[in-house]
């Protein structure tokens, strides 16, 4: 994973050496997604992937929000991919809410599967999709932000840490959809997790006022590639 040059330059211009590698070490990978006319992966569409029973919550089939290519994952973030290199995650919530507001400890109104590619099976009935918007990946590393809670870490001040990120915004601009990394969205930060996937509302979706979802995992999930346990947060104005 790499930094821009201009971030890790500012960065050691701004803060004392071991401050400064103290913050550059807390870099993570991520992969940000734009919408693009093709892409492996997806937000919304039908999946062409093997069989699998299709995520309900509350006596209603959930809504598959996105699909990401596993093979395309791996090509962009090599060892740092922590899921198998091939399939699909498929990305499921309850798009009423209806679990409740999460608070800072998420919600259970979603699930994320990983399904192989082949052999390609039926999906299943009733299903719940919106039209495919593919996606375009790029691989970013990506930087803890001011509200990260990381002032007494790192013994700098909340102001400093503001003015540090004004500065470090312009070069690394937040996606409008985020792979791992860390969080970007309005929404509660869920205690104990670090994001998944981040999205953004696009046309398709019917969240009324929130403006866009977070899916959750903790720390050691993600090291060993489980998703049983996945939150949901959402943010709105």
């Amino acid at each position: 994973m790499t930094l821009p040059p201009e971030v890790r330059a500012i960065v050691r211009t701004r803060l004392a050496p071991e401050t400064a590698t103290a913050y550059l070490n807390l870099a993570r990978p991520s992969i940000g997604y734009a919408p693009a006319d093709e892409g492996w992966s997806a937000f919304g569409g039908d999946p062409s992937v093997a069989a699998f029973v299709w995520p309900w919550f509350q006596g209603r089939p959930m809504l598959m929000l996105a699909q990401i290519d596993c093979a395309e994952s791996v090509e962009l973030l090599g060892r740092e991919w922590p899921f198998p290199a091939e399939g699909r995650l498929l990305f499921f919530h309850d798009d009423d809410f209806s679990a409740g507001f999460p608070g800072d400890h998420g919600d259970d109104g979603c699930q994320v599967l990983h399904v192989a590619d082949a052999p390609v099976a039926p999906l299943p009935e009733p299903r719940r999709t919106i039209p495919a918007l593919p996606l375009v990946p790029t691989a970013r590393g990506a930087i803890p932000n001011w509200h990260d809670d990381l002032a007494e870490h790192l013994g700098l001040t909340i102001r400093e840490l503001i003015d540090l990120s004004e500065d470090l915004t312009p070069h690394l601009p937040k996606p409008r959809h985020r792979l791992l990394g860390y969080h970007d969205n309005r929404d509660i930060p869920v205690t104990g997790h670090r994001p998944l996937l981040q999205l953004t509302a696009e046309e398709g979706t019917t969240w009324g006022p929130v403006t866009s979802v977070t899916f959750w995992i903790t720390e050691a999930d993600l090291r060993t590639g489980i998703l049983a346990n996945v939150r949901r947060s959402y943010a709105s104005p």
